[in-house]
C-alpha cells in the first residue's frame, strides 16, 4: 500500500518533470490532500503532458456526493479494471504519473502493532514516478473535482520492500505485501498513451539495488516508536 508520498515542491517539478504549477499543495501528502499529477492532453500528434491538481484518493465520476478518500488512495493492479470506483477510469486511459520524492510505508518490529515510519527512495536520490489512475467529478452544482489514486501491486517477493507492512492481520494470518508501480522515465509516454489490455505491461517496480530505505520518523500525521538502534538499513 501506500498512503503517504512526498510531492515535489514547484521548483523540483519543474526541474525534474519539466512541469509548471501555479497552484500550491502540500509535500506531505496523505489522503484527501491534493498533489500534482501528470496526465496526457489532447489526442494524436497534437497530445502532450500536462501537470494538474488532484485529489489524493480517487472520487468516481458517477458519485453521487463527494465521498471519503480513505478507500481509494490505492488501487490494486489485479482488479483495478473491474472495481467500480476505478474501472470507469481504467476503461476511459484515464492514466497518470505522479512526481514523488519519496513515498513511505510503516516498519513493524517483530510485527507489533507499533510502527515506524520508513522512507523509500531511488538509491540515487532521482524522484520517483508513480503510475496511478485519475477521473474528474462534477457535482450538481457544477462544483468539479480531480482525483487520483496509487496503483500498486504485490512485492511479497521482493527483497527490500517485503519488509514493510504488517506480515500477518489481527487474526494472526498472513497478509499481502504492496507496493506502488514505479515507472521508468523511457517509460513516461508510452504509459500515458496505452490501452487498457497492454497495461500490464508497465506494472513493476525497481530492484533491490535501485532503492534506498531509511527511518523516517518526523511527520505531522502520525506519532510513531523507535527503530531498534541495531536494526541498519544495511539489513535489507
Amino acid at each position: 500500500m501506500a498512503t503517504n508520498f512526498l510531492a515535489p515542491t514547484a521548483a523540483e517539478l519543474e526541474r525534474e518533470w519539466g512541469q509548471t504549477l501555479s497552484d500550491e499543495w502540500s509535500t506531505d501528502v496523505g489522503a484527501g490532500d491534493f498533489a500534482p499529477i501528470i496526465r496526457r492532453y489532447g489526442v494524436g500528434e497534437a497530445a502532450q503532458r500536462e501537470v494538474v491538481l488532484a485529489r489524493f484518493g480517487l472520487q468516481q465520476a458517477s458519485a453521487k456526493g463527494v465521498r471519503p478518500p480513505g478507500s481509494t488512495v490505492n488501487a490494486r493492479t489485479e482488479t483495478a479494471a473491474t472495481r467500480s470506483a476505478f474501472k470507469g477510469a481504467w476503461a476511459g486511459r484515464q492514466w497518470c504519473i505522479v512526481p514523488a520524492q519519496c513515498f513511505y510505508v510503516p516498519y513493524y518490529a517483530d510485527d507489533t502493532k507499533k510502527s515506524e515510519r520508513w522512507r523509500i527512495r531511488r538509491a540515487d536520490r532521482s524522484p520517483l514516478s508513480i503510475a496511478g489512475l485519475w477521473d474528474r467529478w462534477v457535482g450538481e452544482d457544477g462544483e468539479t473535482m480531480l482525483s487520483f489514486s496509487i496503483l500498486t501491486l504485490n512485492c511479497d517477493l521482493h527483497p527490500l520492500l517485503s519488509r514493510f507492512h504488517r506480515a500477518t492481520n489481527d487474526k494472526g494470518e498472513p497478509q499481502e505485501k504492496r507496493t506502488p508501480v514505479l515507472l521508468a522515465e523511457e517509460d513516461f509516454d508510452a504509459w500515458l498513451d496505452t490501452t487498457p489490455s497492454r497495461a500490464p505491461m508497465y506494472f513493476g517496480t525497481f530492484g533491490k539495488d535501485d532503492l534506498e530505505a531509511e527511518p523516517a520518523p518526523s511527520s505531522t500525521r502520525a506519532s510513531t516508536t523507535t527503530m531498534p538502534l541495531d536494526t541498519a538499513v544495511s539489513d535489507f
